[in-house]
């Protein structure tokens, strides 16, 4: 059937710190609030009748968010009528192992670099992991964007990563986002297992100094190390171990430190690189665009490209940069 919608929508499921949500994206600064589901008795069930209420709706031409109008995932299309999952975020910040200075959950966290769980019991996700499985609500194709907080020092990350990996009935993608300062074993065999999966690593640096101003933690050395590890110990696909870079204003946004970064990167073998500007924090406050951002990062992806690296960007700080604003609705 052809109508307007978009894949979050129709096969999506965000697990965020504070709510379950169909929608991870933002419209504008404006969150999609009949979809964020507070982790309360039988929200589970709850957010299985929203989301199919909003598929129904937008079958008859009602999108579920006015963010929707101008968002730039929002298509036409014939949609299938397979409803299964197929893109699963986990980013419940939960638990994480250093404190960046621009972490979106800082008004939360009170700046703590340690565990938080807003007052809150921790927030256990395996038992619905399995649950969906059980259910057959997940594609066999499905796949995964796990972040955090830091998901290497999440308790239950071990056993639910072992579980999606022994699905011997499907083929889940990963993009396992890190800062690098613990190493997993899981992660390569998720890369050796399927080509979309990656690493991505923030490390935001190209010298320990400048790690540490930044991560608020002497962690630096920890993860070039961890980053060799990585290559080590996957056979296939290491061009999806990724470090990535966000620019900060007044702080690392400079070319001399974004040079360091591409030469260290260069030493230690990595084959690819992701320039990124500083977006997590206008989540929660948004600012004004400084262009200096654009500059810098036109100027990272020549360089990337210029040494020999495969180079993967992202489309909404894509959007970001050419508009000029953090108002991802806005079309290029």
């Amino acid at each position: 059937m052809i109508y307007k919608s978009c894949k979050y929508i129709q096969n999506g499921i965000a697990f965020r710190h504070d709510a379950v949500t169909i929608c991870n994206k933002l419209s504008g600064t404006k969150r999609y609030e009949d979809f964020n589901l507070p982790y309360e008795k039988g929200f589970y069930e709850r957010f299985i009748e929203v989301r199919d209420k909003a598929i129904e709706n937008c079958k008859k031409g009602i999108l579920p968010h006015e963010g929707c109008q101008s968002c730039p995932y929002v298509e036409e299309k014939d949609w299938d009528d397979d409803t299964r999952f197929k893109e699963i975020e986990i980013t419940h910040w939960t638990h994480c192992n250093c404190g960046c200075v621009y972490c979106a959950m800082l008004p939360v966290t009170h700046g703590k670099i340690t565990r938080f769980s807003q007052n809150n019991p921790d927030i256990v996700l395996l038992p619905y992991i399995k649950r969906m499985l059980k259910e057959d609500r997940i594609h066999p194709d499905a796949f995964f964007s796990i972040t955090g907080g830091e998901c290497t020092v999440l308790k239950e990350f071990p056993a639910m990563m072992k579980l999606l990996l022994g699905n011997k009935n499907a083929k889940y993608g990963f993009c396992l986002q890190s800062n690098g300062i613990k190493y997993e074993k899981l992660f390569s065999k998720a890369i050796n297992s399927d080509r979309r999966t990656s690493i991505v690593i923030s490390i935001d640096a190209g010298s320990r100094e400048m790690f540490k101003l930044i991560k608020r933690v002497d962690k630096y050395n920890d993860v070039i190390n961890n980053f060799k590890r990585y290559l080590k110990d996957t056979k296939y696909n290491k061009d999806r171990i990724i470090s990535k870079y966000i620019i900060l204003p007044n702080i690392n946004d400079s070319k001399e430190e974004i040079d360091k970064w591409i030469e260290t990167s260069k030493k230690i073998g990595l084959k690819t690189l992701q320039p990124s500007i500083e977006f997590c924090s206008q989540v929660v406050k948004p600012g004004e665009y400084k262009d200096s951002q654009s500059e810098l990062y036109y100027y990272m992806k020549e360089q990337i490209v210029a040494n020999g690296f495969n180079i993967v960007t992202c489309d909404f700080i894509e959007s970001i940069v050419k508009n000029r604003s953090y108002d991802i609705t806005k079309k290029s």
